[in-house]
């Protein structure tokens, strides 16, 4: 039995500055309009920034669906840290699932806990561990894993599995820019906001509340992330290919972090 399980947060992208603008614009929308977004709002609004998706990963997808299509892969699995509402991590993997048009994740495995609550029972800990997987999914204890994560957990460094401990994903846009893109989406002018400047007011003044840091990505360190993007899909294919052998942690930390101090991974903000 051959099983994929991904990290979602800075591993499939960097969601944390497109969960911000999501919760503004749906609050603006909410008082303002009286507009409830949908699924399809949320894929088609997320279309409009492919900086946050890590490159390469939809190819990635879609190998792995060829995978579970012709059952060489079993299962496909989120075991997430996030702190979100679990719709913000369903909304996201239902993205990805609308881009290669099929359900291709079996199970998330959310945060043990939020706020001091748990969340997940079937945890027992923040960190990630081979038991807890095993006690949430009811996979066999012998499976062979390939984990793909941004972090680094000992307790998942086993012998059956494949770890791939990949340098973590991030991209920062302007939130002018942002707010400017949406304006002019399709979705914008339905709304009326394409040139809404009380709208605009909101959306900067909101964000500027939050004290998000801006980092922007230089070409050479997004050049780094289209090459690690190609070494995963290696990575996946030799994990399909061989049998997993002993000492199985690979490594894609090796190019220096620009990205530094970044914390609370795709954060909402909670009204």
């Amino acid at each position: 039995m051959k099983i994929v399980v991904f990290d979602l947060d800075e591993t499939l992208g960097y969601f944390t500055e497109y969960g911000i603008f999501w919760d503004i614009l749906n609050n603006y929308l909410k008082i303002h309009l009286k507009y409830p977004l949908t699924n399809e709002d949320f894929n088609s609004t997320l279309d409009l920034y492919p900086e946050f998706i890590r490159p390469n990963i939809i190819n990635i997808l879609i190998y792995l669906k060829n995978k579970k299509l012709t059952n060489c892969c079993n299962k496909i699995m989120i075991y997430t840290n996030n702190n979100g509402p679990k719709e913000w991590a369903q909304n996201i993997i239902k993205y990805f699932e609308n881009k290669i048009n099929y359900a291709l994740f079996d199970q998330i495995i959310s945060a043990f806990k939020i706020n001091g609550k748990t969340v997940e029972i079937c945890r027992t800990t923040h960190n990630k561990t081979h038991q807890d997987l095993i006690s949430c999914t009811k996979i066999p204890m012998d499976a062979e894993i390939c984990f793909l994560d941004d972090n680094f957990y000992p307790e998942m460094a086993k012998d059956n599995i494949y770890y791939i401990n990949i340098k973590p994903f991030f991209y920062d846009l302007k939130f002018d820019y942002i707010i400017s893109k949406f304006q002019k989406s399709a979705l914008g002018r339905q709304l009326e906001l394409t040139n809404d400047v009380n709208f605009e007011k909101y959306m900067m003044n909101e964000f500027k509340k939050i004290n998000y840091t801006l980092v922007i990505k230089d070409e050479k360190e997004y050049e780094i992330d289209k090459i690690l993007g190609k070494q995963i899909m290696i990575h996946l294919q030799n994990f399909f290919n061989k049998t997993i052998k002993k000492h199985n942690r690979k490594s894609l930390f090796k190019t220096k972090k620009t990205y530094t101090n970044k914390k609370n991974k795709s954060q909402k903000i909670r009204k």
